[in-house]
């Protein structure tokens, strides 16, 4: 190739720009569906946190304090889990690695209710390998007595 040639090559400018666009759409596009995964993980962190404070009302409202039989605090546990997995609002209640429901009677003789939901979340971004982690929402009240 002769120096002429060379100056030539150097001075055009054809396909610059999709040598640009190759080297900036992964990035940006990288970008994107991050947000996209970022506003999924927000959103499901917000479900959880709904859904248990759902649960903490129902306690608040449906519980009899006067009723401690064991039989009657497990059904009002099952009832309780009910109502926060019918709160969930476009989620997979099926990743729900743990529901914990403790109903603590404290030293003085007020009781709370502790609701805590633990989410196996899974992420979904192209050619990236998944990476999975535990979202938990939880919420904690006294019941009115």
């Amino acid at each position: 190739m002769k120096f002429a040639e060379f100056l030539k090559l150097k001075n055009d400018n054809k396909g610059s720009t999709i040598i640009e666009f190759a080297i900036t759409a992964p990035v940006l596009l990288l970008l994107l569906f991050g947000m996209f995964e970022f506003s999924r993980v927000l959103f499901t962190q917000g479900i959880l946190s709904y859904s248990a404070e759902q649960g903490t009302r129902f306690a608040m409202v449906n519980f009899d304090h006067d009723n401690l039989d064991p039989d009657y605090i497990n059904a009002i546990k099952s009832d309780i889990e009910d109502v926060s997995r019918n709160s969930f609002i476009l989620v997979n209640d099926t990743n729900i690695s743990n529901f914990d429901v403790e109903v603590v009677t404290n030293a003085d003789n007020t009781s709370t209710v502790n609701i805590t939901i633990d989410y196996d979340y899974k992420m979904s971004l192209p050619l990236i390998p998944h990476f999975d982690f535990t979202l938990t929402g939880s919420s904690k009240s006294f019941l009115v007595q």
